[in-house]
């Protein structure tokens, strides 16, 4: 008796490993669509400048916490919906997560979706960075074209 009671004490954990499975990484990944569904899918797209940065608590969910940064821009105009002259976006903290690291006094065209009460943009909903000059275009670039949006060598040929 005392045997099989350190048989099974032995064998039940080693017959359990596997199905124990490590803690899942999460990493971005786009779904791939036309500049024409991001535009659709977007709710606020507006062209403007970075003008402030203000880290956001983070959100406790099942798999960790994601921390999003609140990032204000002044808007020089609009493409689809109604802004004001000021408006705040959140994205995640890592690109991992999908945020944009939007980097101060630049223009990006915005392509923003609301949740609650918040705008929120990601890698993937079409945002792009913009230089002083160029215009915004009236449908999202694919992410799936280069980095962030931005067409590589590789992607235009």
């Amino acid at each position: 008796m005392f045997r099989k009671t350190l048989l099974a004490c032995v064998l039940t954990p080693i017959g359990l490993i596997p199905f124990l499975r490590p803690q899942a990484a999460w990493a971005c990944s786009c779904m791939q669509s036309t500049p024409e569904e991001q535009m659709e899918r977007a709710d606020i797209v507006f062209t403007g400048r970075v003008i402030d940065q203000k880290m956001k608590a983070a959100e406790i969910q099942p798999f960790g916490g994601r921390t999003w940064v609140q990032w204000t821009f002044e808007v020089e105009s609009d493409q689809k919906g109604a802004v004001s002259e000021q408006v705040t976006v959140e994205s995640a903290s890592n690109s991992a997560a999908c945020g944009i690291n939007f980097q101060m006094g630049e223009r990006y065209q915005v392509f923003a979706n609301q949740s609650n009460t918040d705008l929120k943009a990601s890698l993937c909903s079409g945002t792009r960075a913009l230089r002083d000059g160029q215009q915004e275009q009236s449908q999202a670039p694919s992410p799936c074209v280069g980095r962030h949006g931005k067409r590589t060598p590789e992607a235009t040929n």
